[in-house]
């Protein structure tokens, strides 16, 4: 028992605690060789460029933990690798251009271990820390290790039992905004049949203890989701990651940049009964990419007083090209010029289309498209509305660019001593300062197009603002008003009158004066109304005030004499008691007064 524990002991010091933090993906398969043998085969992806790659590659040994269903640690066994190999840098798209900052390194540990039957099968683990710091879309990823986990079903599900193998590893790199088709199949050498889904990969070992020699026991933690990813989305993007349950077909339109954890699994089926699954978790780099043949030109998209269109040809990785210039009037509109030039027999829109044929591979030829409009001529119209009884005037303009091209727009509206009176909108709003006749200048212009320029000029008379005045005064004592009414058109332009007195008990109170007096029948508060109005120019405006008619003055009084007495009783009232403060000054005769209206 000594000598085993020396052993372990020593093996344990030949494996480095070094803090990898480039793990990119792995999984466990296992093969039944017969008499309870089993070929066990730990695959460990490396990301050899980000990270520290020089860590993980010191890993000669990992340490396989071997677990009941109870959970409980049955062995470990200490496994070597095979000599690290870089993967080929590829993707399923020969016309693309692989990145050079993408790479990753595989390594295989294999062993072969005795497992005799038990009650539940085997739990089969290895665990290793740390991942890519880089990593979007799960928590902390820096601190974040990786378990690869396979199961060995009992003996009394099935004797015999190989778990699935996937055939191809995933490209390195996907391109972002790229639709993305990979074949994720397995193979399982029973026939057993095969499901495959999305899984979420398990957290393993940490900083503190990177390479747990035995693994820690299950179960084992998820990675933390990063939101807004999730299992139903890993990568982001319009089309999010799925798979095929039945075919293993992985498919995605990747959306941002970075690189993403992943986990396919496929389960085994024998006779509708579960036996294992195989786990793969694996890293995405997703990168923008660059075809190796690229057709891109740069056509006028408008032309003004010239039918003759020049054309450039910002292509790359082409040995040759053809234009069409999409003349329809005739077959010889092409050309194989590097930048060429057409004349087109007529004005009209033209497509015009761009091949660029490539040196390397025939299937990687692009095509591109561009758009010629032809006008005759630029033609600026322009017009404008006032804002009816206001100094406000709408301007409105156009031209054959404007739905095809940027128009740069330039008014002066002509408003002496305003050095303000511009604008570069081109459906332009000006408030004058004074009335008058002023003429207006637009300038309009293409900045990218020789030819496309025209200038306008338009008058415009501003009237004044229409405004209605109204007062009225009278003396307190009387039921005569003298109202007056006023415009700010009154000597420049004829303005109606129509007063309405407000008095409810007549029809008859009103009046066509400007200034009209009116006698109110009844004392009481009203509102008088004022509509002003002028035909040429037709404005008018609308205004009211309150007055206040009060009773005519009358005073009451009365003395009464007590008999044979010296006291005199004096009453008085008058017909603004309640309605106005009124004042009493009673003088006694003798020298005496009272300020009462009773005393």
């Amino acid at each position: 028992m000594k000598k085993v524990i020396v052993i372990f002991i020593f093996l344990s010091l030949l494996i480095p605690e070094l803090k990898a933090t480039h793990i990119v993906g792995g999984e466990l398969n296992y093969l039944y060789l017969g008499n309870d043998n089993y070929q066990i085969t730990l695959t460990v992806y490396r990301d050899c460029v980000n990270g520290n790659p020089a860590a993980i590659f010191s890993d000669s040994i990992a340490s396989l933990g071997i677990f009941d269903m109870n959970n409980a640690l049955v062995q470990s066994i200490i496994m070597r690798h095979s000599k690290p190999d870089t993967l080929p840098n590829f993707i399923n798209n020969p016309c693309v251009i692989p990145p050079t900052n993408v790479c990753y390194d595989v390594v295989t540990y294999v062993d072969t271990i005795n497992l005799p039957p038990i009650p539940g099968g085997y739990q089969l683990v290895y665990q290793r820390c740390c991942r890519n710091g880089t990593i979007l879309n799960i928590v902390d990823p820096l601190a974040t290790g990786a378990t690869y986990y396979a199961t060995v079903p009992d003996t009394i599900i099935e004797v015999v039992n190989s778990n699935p193998v996937f055939n191809e590893w995933p490209p390195l790199f996907l391109c972002s905004q790229v639709p993305f088709v990979f074949d994720h199949s397995a193979t399982d050498y029973d026939g057993d049949s095969l499901y495959y889904e999305l899984f979420q990969p398990y957290h393993g070992a940490s900083n503190i203890d990177p390479m747990p020699q035995p693994p820690y026991n299950p179960p084992y933690p998820t990675v933390i989701w990063n939101p807004p990813y999730s299992t139903n989305d890993m990568l982001g993007g319009a089309d999010p990651l799925s798979i095929d349950p039945n075919t293993g077909l992985l498919t995605a339109t990747p959306g941002p940049l970075g690189q993403f954890v992943m986990g396919v699994k496929v389960s085994e089926y024998r006779d509708g009964v579960f036996l294992s699954e195989t786990k793969r978790d694996f890293q995405f780099n997703i990168v923008p990419c660059n075809n190796i043949t690229v057709a891109a030109l740069q056509a006028p998209n408008f032309s003004c007083e010239s039918y003759t269109a020049s054309f450039i040809n910002t292509s790359i990785g082409a040995g040759s090209y053809l234009w069409d210039f999409g003349d329809l009037t005739t077959t010889n509109d092409t050309s194989t010029a590097f930048t060429p030039t057409y004349t087109y027999p007529d004005t009209g829109v033209y497509v015009v289309s761009l091949i660029a044929f490539s040196n390397l591979n025939p299937a990687c030829n692009d095509t591109s498209y561009g758009e010629v409009t032809i006008y005759p001529e630029f033609k600026l119209e322009m017009d404008y509305e006032y804002q009816v009884c206001t100094q406000n005037v709408e301007f409105t303009s156009s031209t054959l660019l404007d739905s095809v091209s940027n128009v740069i727009y330039l008014w002066d509206f002509g408003d002496p001593n305003i050095t303000t009176d511009v604008s570069n909108l081109e459906n332009p709003t000006y408030t004058y300062q004074d009335t008058g006749t002023f003429t207006t200048t637009l300038i309009a212009y293409s900045p990218t197009n020789e030819g496309c320029n025209d200038t306008g000029k338009v008058t415009v008379t501003v009237f004044p603002e229409f405004v209605t005045t109204a007062s009225a005064s009278n003396n307190n004592c009387s039921s005569t008003i003298n109202f007056m009414g006023s415009s700010s058109f009154d000597g420049v332009y004829n303005v109606t009158y129509s007063w309405d007195f407000g008095d409810l008990t007549l029809t008859n109170d009103t009046s066509s004066l400007a200034n009209p007096i009116y006698d109110y029948v009844n004392s009481g508060t009203f509102t008088p109304q004022l509509i002003a109005y002028s035909n040429s120019p037709a404005c008018g405006d609308t205004t009211s005030l309150t007055v206040t008619v009060y009773p005519d003055f009358v005073f009451y009084h009365e003395i009464l004499e007590e008999p044979c007495s010296q006291t005199v009783e004096f009453k008085s009232s008058s017909t603004l008691d309640g309605v106005l403060p009124t004042s009493y000054l009673i003088s006694f005769g003798d020298g005496e007064s009272s300020n009462a209206p009773n005393a």
